[in-house]
């Protein structure tokens, strides 16, 4: 597995570097490889049986990521297209970057919940969008983080920025490219949960 895993971060681009590093850090801990590409990273028994601290789902083909966004009216920044097309979103501790489940591919759309797929970027985008009532008009929601036990805060695209927002509108986090946003993120994500899940606490 291991081996199999690493061919698979090594291929990823250079602007997802953070990212790279981060699951490559993990392979020395248990993990799983699925037949479908799915990389389970990090096994963390003691806050649930399934919990990993990363998990990345293979990309999408530019075609199949088209479909989609016309089925679903959406308008997929490039940055973010990019992204979906080299890893098809993705859990890091407590922070979620939206993709498109493979269950919502099919004919009739169906959102399966009897297996962890990558949160729905046309759900996302628009109905959890809504609860950022400050957010600039146009901007494109495709994911978010905890960011206290009772807050999390939202991923944003807006006019050529990345920005991380608090439901009251406050920025706590932005950048102008996906690494540097990735960078910040993943660390800041990966300090909350060792406050809020250090290892060998109880479920």
């Amino acid at each position: 597995m291991v081996e199999a895993a690493r061919s698979i971060l090594d291929a990823l681009p250079e602007n997802v570097a953070p990212l790279t590093e981060a699951a490559l850090a993990l392979l020395g801990q248990p993990g799983d490889l699925l037949a479908d590409g799915t990389l389970y990273l990090g096994h963390r028994l003691w806050v649930a049986p399934e919990n990993y601290a990363m998990t990345l789902y293979p990309g999408l083909p530019a075609e199949t990521l088209r479909r989609y966004a016309d089925r679903f009216e959406l308008e997929i920044p490039d940055v973010y297209a990019g992204f979906l097309m080299a890893v098809n979103g993705a859990f890091w501790f407590g922070m979620s970057l939206a993709g498109v489940p493979r269950s919502m591919l099919g004919s009739p759309l169906l959102l399966d919940r009897r297996r962890l797929q990558c949160h729905d970027l046309g759900m996302t985008a628009t109905s959890e969008a809504l609860e950022y009532r400050k957010v600039s008009e146009g901007a494109f929601h495709f994911g978010g983080r905890h960011y206290s036990y009772r807050e999390n805060v939202g991923y944003f695209i807006a006019g050529g920025r990345i920005v991380s927002l608090r439901v009251s509108g406050k920025i706590v986090g932005e950048s102008g490219d996906l690494s540097d946003f990735l960078s910040d993120e993943l660390r800041a994500s990966a300090a909350l949960d060792a406050k809020l899940k250090p290892p060998g606490s109880a479920r």
